[in-house]
Formats: C-alpha cells, structure tokens, sequence
C-alpha cells in the first residue's frame, strides 16, 4: 500500500505565463496525508518549472535536555501522544549522531545543511542522513518543532496558467490541464477524477529547490 501511495501522482508539465498568479509560485504541500504519512510537495517556479515530490512527511514537538532528543509525536487517527527519546553526541556544529539504547544497529549520523546558528540551541537548522543506507532524508529543527521529509519519488516538468486553469506536463507523463483556485490560504487543485486535492504552505523549507 506505501509503495502504491508514493506513485499516485498528480501531475503531469508545458511552458511560462505571464497570467501566473505570484501567490501560486513557491511550495505546497498535501493537506492531507496517507496513514503512512505520504504525500506530496509541489513547488512552482517563476520561469514555468514545477517540481513533484512525492515523501513521507511527520512533524513532531522536541526538547534537547542534556545529551537526550526527546521527540514527542501525536498519531493523527487517534490523538494519542507519545515519546521517543535517544541519546545524541555531537561532533562540532555540523555533525550529530544519534545512538540506540539497544545496541550500535540504530545509530545515525547527521550533517548539517547550510550554516550554523550563531546561538540557541546546537539542533536548531536543517540536517540530512541516510535512511536504511539508501535514501536521504532530512530534518529540520525549528523553534521546538522538529520537521522530518523523506522524498521518494520525484517529478519535474513544466507548467502553464490560463485564467482558473493550470496545464502540466511531467517527465514521462501526458500533459494534463486541471481546474485550480486559491481559496483562505490553500491552493485547491481539481483531479483528473474530478475530486479536489488541498494544498497549504509549509511550515518549513526543507526540499525547497530540490
């Protein structure tokens, strides 16, 4: 079923329009998310390139206290919250990694994206490590929420506006053209099944220009 929801892809992508609205331009990300936490991250450019990302997508509230992450979570079916806590070691500003109390099976390197901060806490910024040995995945430390994005399916193409409607043509894909509006916020794209998919800005800019 993951493997399923990762390739359910939207879009498909042409060229530049002047009537692009500029509130479109940037990244969007799914409203609503599998049960496995999967969805999509949609970024449009300026110059008529959009970009599809397919990723597991999971937000959680974090508190460094000493040498412990301790991540608290909330399972969005239910409501129920949870804990997870596990010892980091850091190797200067830029490199951390995370230790399973078990045994040295779990553990995880991390390395930062971008510079440091000047002050606060060590974690705060945007880090990437490598997720079962094969796909990069990335977090994100902001204020005390932590943001984790694992792309697994990625889509570029090109797209174009014309009054309410958006025309898309992705690699390898048809090209399609799909009602749109932008409504309190969102950006609400019509199927080609004719059901609506919502959109909002994310909270974080992991992935962007990826």
């Amino acid at each position: 079923m993951l493997l399923a929801s990762l390739f359910l892809v939207l879009f498909g992508a042409p060229t530049t329009s002047a009537s692009t609205p500029a509130t479109l331009l940037g990244q969007w990300e799914s409203a609503d998310r599998t049960a496995e936490g999967v969805g999509n991250i949609l970024e449009f450019r300026a110059d008529g390139h959009v970009t599809q990302i397919s990723a597991s997508m999971a937000e959680a509230d974090y508190r460094l206290v000493d040498d412990r992450l301790i991540t608290t979570w909330k399972d969005l079916a239910t409501g129920k919250m949870s804990e997870v806590e596990t010892q980091v070691d850091f190797e200067g500003n830029n490199r951390f990694l995370e230790k399973s109390d078990i045994d040295n099976s779990g553990d995880t390197w991390s390395e930062r994206v971008g510079a440091a901060p000047a002050k606060g806490s060590p974690l705060t910024g945007q880090w990437c490590s490598i997720f079962l040995e094969t796909l990069p995945a990335y977090r994100e430390f902001k204020g005390s929420r932590m943001y984790n994005r694992l792309p697994v399916v990625v889509l570029r193409g090109q797209y174009s506006v014309d009054g309410g409607t958006m025309t898309v043509t992705m690699q390898g894909q048809p090209s399609g053209s799909y009602p749109f509006r932008l409504e309190d916020g969102n950006l609400i794209i019509k199927n080609r099944n004719g059901t609506e998919k919502k959109y909002r800005r994310p909270e974080t800019s992991l992935l962007s220009g990826y």
